[in-house]
């Protein structure tokens, strides 16, 4: 499944979606129109029921959300999370932007010493940099950390380049689906 914010960025999504394709896989993703929607079902719900019918999860983080909010929900965030949850295997990209920002803004203060705040707009939203954080799992002391990696793009050939080391090889995609024990069970 690709997890994604789809508008301004939908002809990029509709190539990561077809290079998969190439590779051999049957991508799940709202906006190519290849999940089930079952009408009875909120957007959020069918989202979700898709990430639980992967196998595998890309998760895609871009400065603006998105209009996929469902009360307090991001449709985005909650597939993410989902995807973890359930211990899906997972893979995320990151937009520099994001990167930048969250970095910036970290070392941004008033002359009182307060935070700078910040107000969400079309054209950066605050929300994609605790996707960021939960993703890297800033919660966590790095020493702990497994499993956070977010690879940072800016162009669309940079988000291939790592698609690509990702899911070209067919014998690491089963390694890390079907993980042996570290110890060869002794």
């Amino acid at each position: 499944m690709v997890g994604s914010t789809v508008y301004g960025f939908e002809d990029q999504l509709l190539q990561i979606v077809a290079q998969l394709n190439t590779l051999g896989y049957d991508v799940l993703n709202s906006h190519y129109g290849s999940i089930k929607v079952n009408p009875n079902m909120s957007n959020l719900d069918n989202c979700l029921k898709a990430v639980d019918e992967c196998d595998l999860f890309l998760g895609i983080i871009r400065p603006y959300c998105g209009t996929g909010n469902i009360g307090e929900k991001n449709i985005t965030f909650e597939e993410i999370k989902e995807a973890i949850r359930l211990r899906k295997p997972y893979w995320f990209l990151v937009h520099r932007d994001v990167v930048y920002t969250r970095l910036l803004l970290k070392k941004m203060k008033l002359k009182s010493g307060d935070e700078v705040i910040f107000t969400d707009n079309r054209l950066f939203d605050k929300l994609s940099i605790e996707m960021y954080e939960y993703v890297i799992k800033n919660h966590i002391p790095v020493t702990l950390r497994n499993g956070n990696w977010a690879q940072e793009f800016y162009r669309l050939d940079e988000m291939m380049v790592y698609i690509n080391a990702q899911f070209t090889d067919k014998d690491f995609i089963n390694e890390v689906m079907n993980p042996k024990n570290s110890n060869d069970g002794k």
